[in-house]
């Protein structure tokens, strides 16, 4: 069991592409957000970027505010024993959460 797993945004995209985290709720619907295969202009590659942006911060956000005891799924199924999360909070302030 790995002792601190801190979940980045490698790391959430690798968990939108697994199976085994599909039944987390902070993950539904948003797969498709991170799909880059797409060839588009340069106003459109912003935006796309952009939704991608905000859609990690809500993701994240999301892991901090479920209830402990989905927090003690998510880390079984990360096989962890502590899980820090870095987001942005609704006032812009930079958050460390460690669970």
């Amino acid at each position: 069991m790995t002792e601190l797993v801190v979940i980045e945004d490698s790391t959430i995209f690798s968990m939108l592409h697994d199976a085994k985290f599909a039944d987390i709720p902070c993950f539904v619907n948003k797969r498709d957000i991170f799909n880059t295969s797409r060839a588009s202009c340069g106003s459109c590659a912003r935006k796309r970027q952009e939704n991608q942006r905000n859609a990690m911060a809500s993701i994240k956000s999301c892991l901090a505010g479920m209830s402990s005891q989905k927090k003690a799924e998510f880390k079984q199924l990360l096989a962890a024993e502590k899980v820090r999360i870095v987001y942005i909070n609704a006032s812009n302030q930079v958050v460390q959460l460690t669970f």
